[in-house]
């Protein structure tokens, strides 16, 4: 129950923050202009939000949304079946891929408001975001429902799966556009953060690399504001577009591997110390009260502990970039604490006849088995998920609780 209420409040973060920030900015909007101007405020926002090249680039994500789903769908169902024989759950692993491609749709939804955003505005920002999301769902969709009304109208065609009950067998691709819903706030925090350069009064951009340069060093950490903003003011005085080319990627590139901030690996060393200790504790734990394993403390206790680890060092650097850095070395520090911890445990629990680590279920035959258990893609990739969107999540609530003093819209 105490893992459930932390993946609660990993999961809730993003939500009620975009709450909090389209309150904000509604209110706002109407202490500038009024109530009566939101109506004709929102069709403009609609109007630079869809016209070009918004329309081209969501025709290409509906394609390239359903080419993907196609294949993913034919190589699950040539596999699904063989995944006992390899020891692991096809099933299970491609509903958690579909969480991390739930993760990976709201970073990219939220780029692709953040850089509207900085050319056209909040609003526009905010409904390209959205429409990204709709056009993955209308792509999926497209490739997903033919299959489908496939596999309803004969079942028999399809593979059979033990561990799968009647009409479950396409479950993994059925509740994707369910979980793709965690997604829908994220066009609205890049949307706030593409907004906080117009806000602080920045031109419009000169071209594609402009903006791209911008968008690298728009969230750079305060001690690195100032070498971003002589980037970008180099980058203008530059004319040939060959140059400006090479001269925006490289400094784009040379802005994402900068911005750790001062104690980093301390925090890194902590991070590590304090998951080991407490696997180690949950296993012995759950080994002396039967309690089924420690799963639930893999997915839940790190991804708490990095969404504070990116608050703290967001707020303290006005910086989403830079939490989300120092919460993926972090997790990286974490994922090694596990295996570190969980191994060995792996084989005490074999040894002691007590099942499996993860779940606890069954016996394992030998040690090995124990220790491929705990190494299998599935709990690997589930950690991650979570893990990310608990970075993500701290990452913009530590901005958003210290937003920088440019307008109070920021």
């Amino acid at each position: 129950m105490f893992a459930l209420l932390l993946l609660v409040l990993v999961i809730l973060a993003p939500p009620v923050l975009a709450i909090v920030v389209l309150a904000v900015r509604l209110r706002d909007a109407v202490r500038r202009g009024g109530a009566r101007t939101l109506p004709a405020r929102t069709r403009a926002a609609w109007r630079d939000g869809t016209r070009r090249p918004v329309w081209a680039a969501l025709l290409a994500v509906v394609a390239g949304a359903g080419l993907l789903t196609f294949g993913l769908e034919r190589l699950y169902l040539a596999t699904v079946a063989n995944g006992p024989r390899w020891g692991s759950d096809v099933a299970l692993l491609t509903i958690v891929l579909g969480l991390l491609g739930a993760v990976v749709c709201g970073g990219l939804a939220g780029l692709a408001a953040a850089t509207v955003a900085r050319v056209r505005g909040f609003g526009a920002g905010g409904i390209a975001g959205l429409l990204a999301l709709v056009a993955v769902a209308v792509g999926t969709a497209a490739a997903h429902l033919p299959l489908r009304a496939a596999y309803r109208a004969d079942p028999g065609s399809f593979p059979a799966v033990p561990n799968l009950g009647d009409g479950d067998l396409l479950v993994p691709f059925d509740m994707f556009p369910a979980v793709l819903v965690w997604a829908m706030p994220w066009t609205v925090l890049g949307a706030a953060l593409g907004a906080r350069a117009v806000t602080a009064g920045r031109l419009a951009p000169r071209d594609v690399w402009q903006l791209l340069l911008d968008m690298a060093t728009a969230d750079l950490p305060e001690n690195r504001a100032a070498w971003g903003a002589a980037l970008r003011a180099e980058l203008a005085a530059i004319d040939p577009r060959a140059e400006r080319r090479r001269f925006a990627l490289g400094g784009a590139w040379a802005a994402l591997r900068s911005g750790r901030p001062r104690g980093t690996w301390a925090m890194v060393a902590v991070v590590a110390v304090a998951v080991a200790a407490g696997n180690f504790a949950a296993s012995r734990w759950s080994l002396a009260h039967d309690r089924g394993g420690v799963l639930d403390f893999w997915v839940a206790f790190p991804s708490v502990l990095l969404l504070a680890v990116a608050l703290g060092t967001a707020w303290r650097s006005r910086s989403f970039g830079s939490g989300m850095r120092a919460g993926v070395l972090s997790g990286l520090a974490a994922l090694v604490a596990v295996l570190a911890v969980s191994i060995p445990e792996a084989v005490v629990w074999a040894n002691r006849q007590a099942g499996y680590l993860s779940t606890g279920d069954a016996v394992p035959p030998t040690w090995q088995s124990a220790v491929l258990d705990v190494l299998r893609l599935e709990f690997l990739v589930m950690m991650v998920v979570f893990w990310l969107a608990g970075t993500a999540s701290g990452a913009a609530l530590g901005t958003a609780l210290r937003r920088r003093p440019t307008s109070a819209s920021d």
